[in-house]
Formats: C-alpha cells, sequence, structure tokens
C-alpha cells in the first residue's frame, strides 16, 4: 500500500479506534443477577437468631459483642420490578438478620453466607427501633449509614415501637414491605397525621447541630403496619424521649404549616353531632420577638376547606349555621395545640415545631448566643397563635333540593 492511501484512511481508522474504546462497556460492571438488591434496613437490640447460634456451635464465630442486631430486606432474584408475591403466594423477598457490635463488621458477614453479597443503592427506609434509639444516639447509630456509598441520601428514616424487622414482614404479600412504608409518606394530601418524610440526608443537618427533631413512628399488629404519630429525639443526647400521639403530631404540622390535607372532627354545642371540616389548604405564618432577652412567638393559621360530614340538622347555606361550624372547627384545632404545646414545653422541654429556625433567621447574633440551649430556651417561650377557619365548599350537597 502506498504512502498517500495510508494517510487517507488513517482518520478513518483512528475513528474506528476510538469508536470501540468507548462501545466497550464498563470493564467493572456488575450483573444485577450477581447482587444481593436491598430495598431496606431494620436495626433492633441485639439478639442471635437460631441461626446464628447454630453456626457459633460449630465453629462459625468471630470475636464481637451482641449489641445490635441488623435486619437486611433483599429482594429475591427476578422480583426486583413489581409485585413481591409469586403465583403460589411465596414472599420474593428475605430478610436477613445478623448480630454484632459493628454494622459494618455484620454486613460483610453475608457474603460468608450468601452468593449475593449485599447491594444497597436501591434503599427505601431504614427502621430504628424506639429501644434501640433510646440507648443510643442517632450520631452513632447512622455514622455507618452516612459512611456507606451504596446507601442513598434519599433513604427514609422511621422509628418502629417493638422489634424494627417487624415493619419489614407483614402478612400482604402483594407488595414489598420496604416500598410500602415509603408510599404511605406520599398520603399526607390525605392526612395531617403524617410527618414530611425525613431522609438521611434530612436526618444529617439535624445531627450534627444537635437539634430536636420528630422521626414519623411505625407501629405493627398481626402482621399489619401503620403510622402512629412521632418519635422525638432530644437535640442535646440524640436519644428517644417520648412519643406524640397521631393527634399531638396533627398540631405540630398545623404549627409549622406542614399540611396538604386531612380532616378535624368537632361535636356540635347544642345536639354534640359530629361535624368534620375537611383541610383543603392551611398557610401559616411564624413571627418570633424578642424583648429584654426573651423570645416570643406569633403564629398565625389561616385555613380553607369543605364540610365534609354533618350529623346535626341545618342548613349549608345558611351563614350563621356555617360560622358555629368554623367556630366548633377552630375550638377543636386550639384544644389539639393547647395539649400540644403543653406536653412539648412542661414534659419534654424539646423544640418539636422547629421554631429555632425562625429564631436563626430573625435574630443571628441572639441565635448564637443561645443555640446550645435552645430547647431550654424554647420551654419558657410565649406561644401565641391564631386560627382561622372558612368553609369554602359544601361536597355535592352544595345543589338546593326544591320540594
Amino acid at each position: 500500500m502506498s504512502w498517500d492511501k495510508v494517510k487517507k484512511r488513517a482518520p478513518k481508522f483512528l475513528i474506528m479506534l476510538a469508536v470501540l474504546v468507548v462501545i466497550t462497556g464498563c470493564w467493572s460492571r456488575r450483573e444485577i443477577e450477581d447482587l444481593g438488591m436491598t430495598i431496606g434496613a431494620a436495626v433492633d437490640i441485639g439478639e442471635e437468631t437460631k441461626i446464628e447460634e447454630a453456626f457459633e456451635e460449630q465453629g462459625g464465630d468471630y470475636e464481637k459483642r451482641n449489641v445490635l442486631t441488623l435486619t437486611y430486606q433483599v429482594v429475591l432474584p427476578g422480583q426486583s420490578g413489581g409485585l413481591a408475591v409469586t403465583g403460589g403466594g411465596r414472599k420474593n423477598y428475605k430478610n436477613i438478620s445478623v448480630t454484632g457490635d459493628s454494622f459494618y463488621e455484620v454486613t460483610r458477614e453475608i457474603p460468608l453466607m450468601r452468593g449475593r453479597p449485599i447491594f444497597g443503592q436501591h434503599y427505601k427506609v431504614i427502621v430504628i427501633s424506639d429501644k434501640v434509639a433510646q440507648q443510643v444516639s442517632m450520631k452513632h447509630l447512622f455514622d455507618f449509614f452516612i459512611r456507606e456509598q451504596e446507601f442513598r441520601p434519599s433513604c427514609l428514616v422511621l422509628i418502629c415501637k417493638g422489634e424494627a424487622k417487624q415493619a419489614l414482614d407483614h402478612k400482604d404479600k402483594s407488595d414489598f414491605p420496604s416500598t410500602r412504608l415509603l408510599a404511605m409518606t406520599n398520603n399526607q394530601y390525605r392526612s395531617s397525621r403524617i410527618l414530611p418524610p425525613v431522609s438521611l440526608s434530612k436526618l444529617l443537618p439535624e445531627i450534627n447541630s444537635s437539634s430536636t427533631f420528630l422521626l414519623q413512628n411505625v407501629i405493627t399488629a398481626d402482621g399489619e403496619i401503620k403510622f402512629a404519630g412521632a418519635a422525638v429525639i432530644y437535640g442535646k443526647t440524640g436519644k428517644l424521649i417520648g412519643f406524640l400521639k397521631e393527634e399531638e403530631l396533627e398540631a405540630v404540622n398545623w404549627l409549622s404549616g406542614k399540611v396538604e390535607g386531612g380532616v378535624v372532627k368537632s361535636y356540635d354545642e347544642d345536639t354534640g353531632q359530629t361535624i368534620v371540616y375537611e383541610l383543603t389548604s392551611l398557610k401559616t405564618k411564624i413571627r418570633p420577638h424578642l424583648n429584654k432577652g426573651r423570645i416570643s412567638f406569633d403564629i398565625e393559621m389561616d385555613s380553607e376547606g369543605r364540610l365534609g360530614e354533618r350529623w346535626n340538622e341545618g342548613d349549608d347555606f345558611d351563614s350563621h349555621s356555617m360560622k358555629q361550624i368554623e367556630k366548633n372547627t377552630i375550638r377543636q384545632m386550639s384544644k389539639r395545640i393547647d395539649e400540644l404545646l403543653n406536653k412539648a414545653q412542661k414534659e419534654y422541654r424539646a423544640d418539636v415545631i422547629g421554631l429555632s429556625e425562625y429564631v436563626r433567621i430573625y435574630y443571628p447574633r441572639t441565635w448564637e448566643k443561645i443555640k446550645s440551649n435552645w430547647d431550654d430556651v424554647f420551654a419558657e417561650a410565649e406561644i401565641r397563635y391564631q386560627i382561622k377557619a372558612k368553609v369554602k365548599e359544601f361536597g355535592t350537597t352544595s345543589i338546593k333540593v326544591q320540594e
């Protein structure tokens, strides 16, 4: 071949060589069928499983203390795309529990038992037992989860009364327990008793700033799960100090304005019959005040809603009747808020509402002086609130019926 022809074909050869390099694929790839696709984790007080005890009897032990039990929810091969059950009714996920005093070490024990090691880039939830949260600081507890590169920052964090691993196993085989827990947080537009989701990425700033915060509480019974209030994580210790009931959590969401929907049930003053006001919107304004070194707050809540249900007699188009319903709704909301503030300020002495952020924004210099002792300052702060409720809709009964 002549030199002229070589020079003409050289650009084409270089282009083909570059294409070959690009299409060779990822040299370090791992086939999805070879991975233990993990979608959830639960942390309980350490208690070895029968399998672990049997392994140890045969020499399969190592130096450790049985402090915590970590349970992984692993998707069985071929089931990552949809339902959690086969035609025969068999669950297509497996919960694997390992016990020790290091999350990192017990996680590395799993490759000694399974051909598919833990692969955590699809984590949906981490569930922590209330007993663990009472004994171990969140800073220490989540050190592994935050450092581990495979854990997703968007992973949801929950507290469970009782055994946390029970929240990752239920009798309904139509879906995966981990994905169900995550999906339940999307129901805020239907209920104001659901806390805005707290992910790993949201948890980290709270832990580092030693702030008090809430985590959604989940309970289990007879193979079923339910969101029931919230756990209070105290800023100074990073440990769980108590719970808010469902209605108390609802009051927190009202005060903070984190409401997408929900209902307020009240009772007619004269007849005692049930009236339900459905929240369609709620706007909250929070303004802190600093007077002679003392902090106080004014909170304005302006809500609109529809008349969802009424058991007493009355005309939906009568202004006096509507004013009475609005008054009853405001009275019920005030009662809930008073109960919540009493518990937060007197019993827990902890800012469960998140009012510290407003002090930090409005009075940054003062905040620097009091932030290390904020929960105590909050406990002594005066909190004034005002509620407005307006019935704007009446449902499908809005049309008057002519006799």
